[in-house]
């Protein structure tokens, strides 16, 4: 179990001593402090501060060694140069784990000269101490002592997010907490985020070994610069990839790539076709992008794998719905013609201006159960397609409000608009029956609508478990990456039986 592991310390403290923490609200470590306070999180707070007396609303240790208990963690968010004289001390008290949030170690340096690092390693090996860090922003755990309550441990992300399965570990401080800094638009939980910075001590590796056994990550994220033990790293990989999926970013290759990164963390960054290799062999799902790592991680969050590559659209507009089969082809996906037996099931309910081949263009047509529910079960039922994306799930009634307002006129019979609650209760029926079927026969939906992210009606939508998209193009890349993975599966699992 990954409770034995030594990172699950670092996630489920039950008493934390903060460095660099004061009462104007400015410095790192008082955001940490906050953001323990903002999750509810019940453990004991200790900062550590020269003269002040209390740091919000908590009581001040002049010295680690004047706390009244060994702490289960140290942050520290201070000056590298005191940083080595401050290892000395937690040893010296018991210490066995820290978070060294500050930077200056190697990455600022030139000649590379900089013997901080190798100081504090030293430190650590002498008194057992594990550590993350230098250079980096904490960590994250909504699933703090496992519990199913509104708690966690946080001192990395600024936010309250919404518990979830999808686990990251980032060599970059701000892609482990600032992507979550809008989650009411995310639709995406997340379960725990470790940002391991310059990996001086814990590496990514770690990270996975704890993230495999870990019942709360059913599939993990990364942000890779560099990699410090390639072989472990690959063999995890390849042992993860079989029942979790990974999608991760690598940052390097180009000569501008390359530069930032000596600046950042001083990571010596590897040639980017190794790592294409390492992602290929392994099934690692790969993206340059953080909106697609952010697609990919929605569509994962289902829990719905497609079966192959098939896919199925349906549309209300002719150009959107070409759009998608164009782009689907060149990302690798089939958009297979429908046999003559669902095309003709088809053409009996479609409107005569309707196109029934695949796209499924509906044309404009407010009938609502049919295009919700009838038409994405037809496919789903038929075995022709693996996964499906919809266009057109507009919302009608906010259209009419828009007019409504516009004008002024203030007809509301006219427009047969139903209250609020009717509608909420309108967009449970017409997607619980195609959710439920999606998962019946493993068949993902994708919607999208044109309209603001934020329109009541794409509102309901998403809350009522609806994966969401404003245009096009985002959903068809994401899928194109999801299906790379299933092909990987199909390919291990053929090996294994021969």
């Amino acid at each position: 179990m990954n409770e034995d592991h030594f990172l699950d310390g670092f996630l489920n403290p039950k008493s934390v001593a903060f460095y660099g923490a004061n009462n104007k609200g400015q410095s790192l470590a008082s955001i940490q402090i906050m953001n323990l306070i903002k999750s509810n999180y019940d453990g004991n707070i200790y900062p550590i501060h020269p003269y002040l007396d209390l740091v919000m609303g908590y009581k001040v240790y002049r010295s680690i060694k004047d706390v009244p208990e060994i702490p289960d963690l140290v942050v520290i968010v201070l000056p590298a140069k005191i940083v080595p004289q401050i290892f000395r001390e937690c040893g010296e008290k018991g210490i066995k784990r820290i978070i060294l949030i500050s930077g200056g170690f190697r990455e600022l340096t030139d000649d590379r000269k900089n013997t901080l690092t190798e100081e504090i390693v030293e430190i650590s090996k002498a008194y057992g101490i594990r550590f993350i860090g230098p250079n980096c922003l904490g960590v994250f755990n909504n699933w703090y002592e496992k519990k199913e309550e509104d708690k966690a441990f946080n001192i990395s992300i600024w936010e309250n997010l919404p518990k979830g399965y999808f686990s990251i570990a980032s060599q970059s401080g701000t892609l482990s907490s600032h992507i979550w800094f809008d989650p009411e638009n995310l639709d995406l939980g997340l379960g725990k985020s470790i940002s391991v910075g310059n990996e001086a001590n814990i590496d990514i590796v770690d990270c996975l070994e704890y993230y495999k056994d870990d019942p709360n990550t059913k599939f993990i994220g990364l942000y890779l610069e560099e990699l410090k033990r390639g072989r472990k790293f690959l063999e995890l990989a390849r042992e993860i990839t079989l029942k979790k999926p990974i999608i991760a970013i690598y940052v390097g290759g180009s000569k501008a790539g390359n530069r930032a990164l000596e600046s950042h963390t001083g990571s010596m960054a590897g040639d980017f076709r190794i790592f294409e290799s390492v992602f290929k062999e392994t099934g690692i799902i790969q993206t340059d992008q953080v909106q697609e790592f952010l697609d990919v991680a929605l569509i994962l969050s289902k829990g719905i794998l497609p079966k192959g590559k098939r896919l199925g659209i349906i549309t209300n507009s002719g150009g959107p719905g070409a759009i998608i089969a164009n782009n689907a082809e060149k990302q690798g996906l089939e958009v297979p013609e429908f046999s003559k037996e669902l095309q003709k099931k088809l053409k009996d309910i479609l409107p005569p201006t309707a196109s029934f081949k695949n796209p499924i263009d509906c044309t404009f047509d407010t009938n609502l159960p049919y295009f919700y529910i009838t038409l994405p079960e037809m496919l789903m039922k038929s075995g022709e397609i693996d996964m499906i994306i919809q266009y057109g799930v507009v919302g009608f009634f906010d259209v009419m409000m828009d007019y409504l307002k516009v004008e002024q006129i203030g007809k509301y019979a006219e427009f047969d608009i139903p209250p609020e609650e009717e509608q909420d209760k309108l967009v449970s029926k017409l997607l619980k029956p195609t959710l439920e079927n999606s998962k019946k026969y493993s068949v993902p939906i994708l919607y999208v609508n044109p309209m603001n992210f934020n329109s009541p009606w794409s509102k309901r939508l998403r809350k009522n478990g609806a994966i969401l998209f404003k245009l096009w193009d985002r959903p068809v890349n994401a899928l194109a990456k999801v299906c790379t993975y299933v092909e990987f599966l199909k390919k291990r699992q053929f090996e294994s039986k021969n």
